[in-house]
């Protein structure tokens, strides 16, 4: 989870380049509605990132067809669109997750139900493919008012410590797990909507995969550090240190740096327990 700059580009001549790029009827369709779909973007940035408020254009079939059209059947100003919004380095690791690269494009409110917002660029967010098919069209919790999703673009990410992993060794076993908790002082409302996004993307899950196949890459790095004399606290200092870094870059809530915290507290990790995460590694 992480906040992205929004791509610097003016929305209404986005939308007119992509449809003088239509063909005629497609072209007449999206700009007889072009004033209500104008509008309809300054009301996203006016509200934004509780844009799941907004109620959707009455379209015709046709007029949304034409609005559908323009993202999925591409013209050279929407391919033009998708590779500046997916080719900045920011966002080449998935906002949504943090693990996954970032190789399509999720509509934050779906394209089914708000085909005006089809090719808007600030509804557009770089994300991994696992992200975007568990996202789907849904926008907020079942019988809330609470938005599923962290909006990329608009949401700040809180500086409160949310994100708990623990470490645990169990029948020669390494056993890891995250989960989010609530801080005291966090707004309920924000507590939940971290929650849906956690669960809804199954991030307890795949940051746990994720860590299990880093430490088998991380394994040589704890093996020297441990050394011949078994320096226990040489390995805790190292993990320490690169949980340190890992929040200096990414925030006190990223899957790495609570990953190195939670095996830094871990005793008999540290203690050669860490040969339980060789995965990978080829002996010479």
């Amino acid at each position: 989870m992480r906040t992205i700059p929004l791509l610097p580009v003016d929305a209404a001549a986005t939308f007119d380049s992509i449809a003088t790029a239509k063909r005629p009827p497609t072209r007449a369709r999206m700009r007889a509605v072009r004033p209500e779909v104008i509008e309809a973007y300054d009301c996203y940035e006016q509200v934004a990132p509780e844009v799941a408020a907004l109620l959707a254009l009455e379209l015709t079939d046709n007029q949304k067809a034409a609005m559908l059209h323009a993202f999925t059947v591409e013209t050279g100003p929407m391919r033009a669109l998708r590779g500046a919004l997916l080719g900045r380095p920011i966002v080449f690791r998935c906002p949504f997750c943090g693990i996954g690269e970032s190789s399509t494009l999720d509509h934050y409110l779906p394209k089914e139900h708000y085909p005006e917002f089809a090719i808007f660029p600030s509804n557009l967010v770089p994300s991994c493919a696992v992200c975007n098919t568990r996202k789907r069209d849904r926008v907020l919790i079942d019988g809330t008012e609470v938005r599923m999703f962290l909006h990329p673009c608009f949401d700040v990410i809180p500086d409160e410590e949310f994100l708990v992993a623990r470490a645990r060794i169990e029948n020669d076993a390494l056993i890891l797990s995250y989960r989010i908790r609530r801080p005291a002082g966090m707004a309920l409302r924000t507590f939940r909507h971290l929650k849906a996004h956690f669960d809804v993307l199954n991030l307890a899950d795949r940051y746990r995969r994720m860590s299990l196949d880093h430490l088998g890459e991380y394994y040589p790095t704890l093996r020297r550090a441990y050394g011949d004399d078994e320096d226990a606290g040489r390995v805790a200092k190292l993990l320490t240190e690169a949980a340190g870094d890992a929040e200096e870059v990414s925030g006190p809530n990223f899957w790495r740096a609570k990953l190195y915290r939670a095996l830094a507290a871990n005793d008999a990790f540290c203690d050669g327990g860490f040969e339980l995460s060789r995965i990978h590694y080829r002996p010479n």
